[in-house]
């Protein structure tokens, strides 16, 4: 046998075995060029290289590669169909799920998301993530009853995690249920003390109260954190405007613009606190500023500022 081996080469069974060891090759080396180039942030040809990997071989883990390259290079949508591809191959790993979830939300697929989670819940019921992101969901469809609920379901599961408590007080604020709201987001604050929007919320939830000092001490927190926060110094100087306060609003606006020389909308406001102390000129100049710099047409710095506009995107 060995000598009609020699003669006339290999059988077929070893000529199948050698493609598919050449076949293995290949798709290792799609495989691993494709993560070298990941990591040196070349991301286009990492996907090319997983591409090619996968039409050899459609393999969970090049897969998960894949969708995240597509992740970094911003094609959610392709990520989304890698991640599908995924769940036909494992439809027990559940991270494939949420994951997927998670990029529904950001392309508005609120339902495809939801749908997702429960998924996943029935596979396994206390996995918190999937009530955090279910949550998240309703909030996206409007839903907020629905939405504080999966939240508490979340929260029942892990009472640690900051996010899950700031995303139900915002809820609970929108509802004017601002003594509870104002429980979760204290929670949140203990959870991560150094969350600007923690703070930013609660100062918002203690305007509801009537309660401007302790708001304005929350505005105040969020711009010692983060000296180029503008809204915090927005909501600040509101604030001291509001309780006529014009020089300290004047300053602190100063301030801003000494931190951030390009704040627009801080010129503007110190503006308006010039005009309310009756400086003309300095008015004048800082509204045309703002203008110039917010790319505001000209006509804005010579018209009364519309103040309440100015923070009518305000946080809650």
């Amino acid at each position: 046998m060995g000598i009609f081996k020699s003669l006339f080469g290999q059988t077929s069974e070893q000529a199948e075995e050698n493609k598919d060891k050449e076949k293995q090759r290949n798709f290792d080396i799609f495989k691993y060029d494709g993560l070298k180039a990941m990591k040196i942030g070349k991301i286009g040809y990492a996907v090319r290289c997983f591409n090619e990997a996968l039409a050899i071989e459609e393999e969970f883990e090049t897969l998960n590669y894949l969708a995240l390259a597509y992740i970094q290079q911003g094609d959610v949508s392709e990520a989304i169909e890698a991640y599908s591809r995924m769940t036909l191959l494992d439809s027990e790993e559940t991270d494939t799920f949420l994951n997927r979830a998670q990029l529904y939300l950001q392309e508005n697929q609120a339902e495809a998301a939801i749908a997702d989670c429960e998924y996943i819940l029935t596979k396994k019921s206390t996995d918190y993530r999937a009530h955090f992101l279910i949550g998240q969901a309703y909030k996206m469809l409007n839903r907020p009853e629905a939405a504080i609920d999966s939240l508490s379901k979340a929260i029942e599961i892990k009472n640690d995690m900051a996010d899950i408590f700031l995303l139900r007080s915002g809820l609970l604020t929108e509802l004017k249920q601002y003594d509870q709201a104002l429980q979760d987001v204290n929670t949140a604050i203990r959870l991560a003390p150094e969350e600007e929007n923690a703070y930013m919320q609660r100062g918002a939830i203690y305007e509801a109260l009537k309660d401007t000092p302790s708001a304005r001490q929350d505005y105040t927190t969020v711009v010692e954190l983060n000296p180029f926060h503008e809204q915090a110094y927005l909501e600040t100087g509101r604030l001291l405007l509001e309780q006529h306060l014009i020089e300290e609003a004047i300053r602190h606006f100063d301030e801003a613009i000494e931190n951030k020389p390009d704040f627009g909308r801080a010129y503007t406001a110190r503006g308006k606190a010039k005009e309310l102390k009756g400086d003309t000129i300095g008015a004048l100049d800082d509204l045309k500023r703002g203008a110039e710099l917010t790319e505001e047409i000209d006509e804005t710095s010579k018209q009364p500022v519309n103040f309440n506009e100015m923070y009518a995107n305000r946080p809650l």
